[in-house]
């Protein structure tokens, strides 16, 4: 029992690696993201975007579909932590905005599991609010969210219950400028979601501010198709940044990323495959070094997204 204690807590530790712990931390989901330190609020424009700011969705050109899987802290021994995460998105059209599904699991086999199950809308205001597009269009959307987490208790709390679900949302907002300015806002969990086990335990509300840059090339140093991110994120009165660009050459096909957070750096790649009717098969990978967890050779996640 002691070894099963020590093991789970281990694992909440380098799960969240924050200042302030709470269960259901975003910070695994999306391979593109990842390679971007997480600085994507100002950028969701892809099967990624529902746990990021579910608003981004409206900015998606095609149907899009997402698998990702992961091995976190790889070469920690003892520990065994994986995420995975399945996205799509189906735009309607400009009138009607575009729904998006979601699932995100991260898990530790045999001890605890957290799964978040997304249903999104997002639509572009720009008819409503009768803004020009062409100075600014701006998004607005919402996902209602399933949380559910699994706990193995040990031989002596086997009456306890293992699993615990409840219901809670999120909300956004996403503005993007001509001029390459992208801001984006949104608050998660903003229903209170008791997923305790003996006792009362709600998921704690996040509040997210983006800032993106993006250019076709950038100025002066002509990096093609440039995007600079920045992520403000608050949460339980405690507040954190991530930062992250992402470069895309060989005729927009590959894409090279970096970013990080104070606990980690991140890198990534990505490689566009495309084929008739418009259809697209991408691949991507990004590598994240903890800098707490000396022990670990970093985590590694990977993903295919076919776009069509």
């Amino acid at each position: 029992m002691k070894k099963i204690l020590a093991v789970l807590l281990l694992t909440i530790v380098l799960v969240t690696a924050q200042k302030v712990q709470a269960a259901f931390d975003d910070t695994y989901w999306g391979v593109r993201a990842l390679g971007m330190g997480g600085a994507f609020t100002a950028v969701s424009n892809d099967a990624n975007a529902p746990l990021y700011n579910v608003a981004g969705t409206a900015f998606t050109a095609q149907n899009e579909v997402t698998l990702m899987g992961s091995r976190l802290f790889a070469g920690l021994e003892g520990v065994e932590i994986g995420a995975n995460y399945a996205g799509f998105v189906h735009p309607i059209d400009s009138k009607y905005g575009t729904i998006s599904f979601a699932w995100a699991s991260i898990s530790t086999p045999g001890l605890r599991r957290e799964d978040t199950f997304n249903i999104g809308y997002a639509r572009l205001l720009n008819d409503i609010l009768r803004l020009d597009s062409e100075i600014v269009e701006l998004s607005a959307g919402l996902n209602v969210k399933y949380l559910m987490q699994e706990v193995k208790f040990g031989e002596n709390e086997k009456d306890l219950e293992t699993y615990k679900g409840a219901m809670t949302g999120d909300i956004g907002l996403l503005a993007m400028f001509s001029n390459g300015i992208g801001i984006g806002y949104t608050s998660k969990y903003v229903v209170p979601a008791d997923i305790g086990f003996m006792e009362k335990d709600e998921v704690k509300n996040i509040n997210v501010v983006g800032l993106s840059y993006y250019n076709d090339e950038l100025p002066y140093i002509k990096i093609p198709y440039f995007t600079i991110a920045l992520d403000v994120i608050f949460r339980d009165n405690e507040s954190s940044i991530r930062a992250g660009v992402e470069s895309y050459v060989l005729d927009r096909k590959l894409a090279i990323r970096l970013g990080g957070r104070e606990e980690a750096f991140n890198i990534g790649f990505g490689y566009e495959f495309a084929f008739a009717n418009e259809t697209k098969l991408v691949i991507d990978y990004a590598l994240e070094l903890p800098m707490q967890v000396e022990e670990s050779y970093g985590s590694h996640f990977f993903s295919l997204s076919f776009k069509f």
